[in-house]
């Protein structure tokens, strides 16, 4: 059972039915969150070639292209319907060479030395849903919306859930992926330690009479758009209280403050609240429970690192679960979920406060940001916010724990299965053929069905060692 029907749950339940376990997904919302739904999120490198890897990147693509055209609409209206594809219409906004931007400072390829590297791409939350229902829909996965879970009673065999209802569902595994506020990870005891928020961004649409653009000003940052582009102000060590919706009254003083002028506001559109509040649990697995996206570690938004972590952490855990419930690995397998992904998701946190640190205006933090961007590394973060330096348990072989890259290795994932390569030790690989796909090849590389290579080489023992240990005996 997976409580939380966002993008990662969806995900999961998703590489749960390839490993042949079909779960039962649950989620409050009887209809996705329509703010989250026009939200704008980067999908990056890596989670495009995992997504490459099940089928889903030519679908995604086509949203960031229909994102990237919006933009290029309100930069120029001319742009309507041409240029066409994807590059091009990032050089016609002047951003071909862009690859991201860290803490707001754009990391630019301004001498061709990261040709190789794919700036993230930008879809809508709410399209990017769809994507993955369609795909858990032709699975044959259900989805019970407008389910709400309120206790979890975890047993030695079972996990007792109780709804809001009354009624009770029995399930063998349960994974929340029910948010920052997880009620999962909340009533199995989770711990959730981290540090409080020290600044908060309010955003909302409303007509402002302060000129268009974005400033970094002594008293924080203001970025100020028309209707129905949404306005915000990020001020620092504020009072990080959330509870409540944002009011048109709060959010004219926060801009008053920030602008330093007397401007009003009278009404205001799809109001957020947004802070830096950075949580990670020390394990992502208690028993029969576990965790995965925010519910298991939650950060600034800024910087768009937060779905590609949670939609990896469904990619980790989806082949490992399906094995074990399925009775062809044993539990222990389980223990490699936390082991892999609690530092990356550790990394995630630190890079984000960090970059909430370089946010502040401050004249010292001026200097810092402008020596930053005068130093070479902007390749070194750009690998780092798209993931691409993960190595999971690397062994003798250098290519071991990297993830393949090759275009018709991923095609041959696509089954959620693992995958071979190397014709000369098929017949060691043969008792596993019901979880292993084999191809050809000169060299013998093993990968699993997330990406990431377990094993590579030409020693037969070795390998069998690596299939009973991923993949059970």
């Amino acid at each position: 059972m997976i409580v939380g029907g966002g993008p990662v749950g969806l995900f999961l339940a998703a590489e749960l039915a390839l490993a042949g376990v079909t779960p039962l997904v649950v989620e409050r919302l009887t209809e996705p969150d329509p703010r989250k739904g026009e939200d704008d999120r980067g999908i990056t490198a890596r989670t495009m070639r995992t997504l490459a890897a099940r089928g889903l990147a030519d679908a995604t693509t086509a949203l960031a292209e229909a994102a990237v055209r919006r933009l290029a609409r309100l930069a120029d209206p001319s742009l309507v319907d041409t240029p066409k594809d994807l590059p091009a219409l990032l050089e016609s906004l002047g951003m071909a060479d862009v690859k991201g931007d860290f803490a707001m400072l754009p990391l630019v390829d301004r001498n061709g030395t990261m040709t190789d590297l794919s700036p993230p791409l930008m879809v809508l939350q709410g399209e990017f849903e769809e994507i993955l229902a369609c795909r858990v829909a032709e699975l044959g996965v259900p989805v019970r919306r407008g389910v709400e879970v309120t206790a979890v009673a975890p047993g030695d065999d079972r996990v007792t859930v109780t709804l809001a209802d009354g009624s009770e569902i029995e399930t063998a595994w349960l994974v929340g992926c029910d948010g920052g506020r997880s009620t999962v990870r909340r009533c199995v005891g989770f711990d959730f330690p981290g540090t409080d928020p020290s600044m908060v961004a309010r955003i909302a649409v409303a007509d402002i009479d302060l000129a268009h653009g974005f400033q970094r000003l002594p008293t924080g940052m203001l970025a100020v758009a028309p209707p129905p582009a949404p306005s915000m102000t990020i001020e620092f060590d504020p009072d990080p209280t959330r509870d409540g919706e944002l009011t048109a009254a709060e959010f004219e003083a926060s801009l008053r403050r920030v602008s330093g002028t007397g401007v009003t506001v009278r009404e205001i559109a799809a109001p957020t609240r947004i802070t830096d509040n950075a949580r990670q649990t020390s394990t992502y697995r208690r028993g029969r429970v576990l965790l995965a996206g925010d519910a298991a570690h939650v950060h600034s938004p800024i910087g768009g690192q937060g779905l590609n972590l949670g939609l990896q952490d469904a990619a980790n855990l989806g082949w490992k679960l399906g094995l074990v419930a399925g009775g062809r690995a044993p539990e222990s397998l389980l223990d490699t979920y936390t082991r892999e992904r609690h530092p990356v998701g550790a990394e995630v946190l630190r890079n984000s406060r960090a970059e909430t640190a370089l946010l502040r205006t401050d004249p010292q933090i001026e200097a810092l940001r402008a020596l930053l961007a005068e130093l070479p590394t902007q390749r070194h973060l750009v690998e780092l916010m798209n993931g691409l330096h993960i190595r999971y348990e690397p062994g003798e072989h250098p290519l071991t724990g990297t993830f393949v890259d090759d275009p018709h290795a991923l095609e041959l994932l696509r089954a959620g299965r693992g995958l071979l390569l190397g014709g000369h030790l098929h017949e060691t690989a043969a008792a596993w053929a019901d979880r292993i796909t084999t191809a050809g090849g000169e060299d013998g590389v093993l990968v699993r069905p997330d990406g990431y290579i377990a094993w590579a080489g030409t020693d037969p023992d070795g390998l069998r060692a690596a299939l009973i240990r991923w993949f059970g005996p």
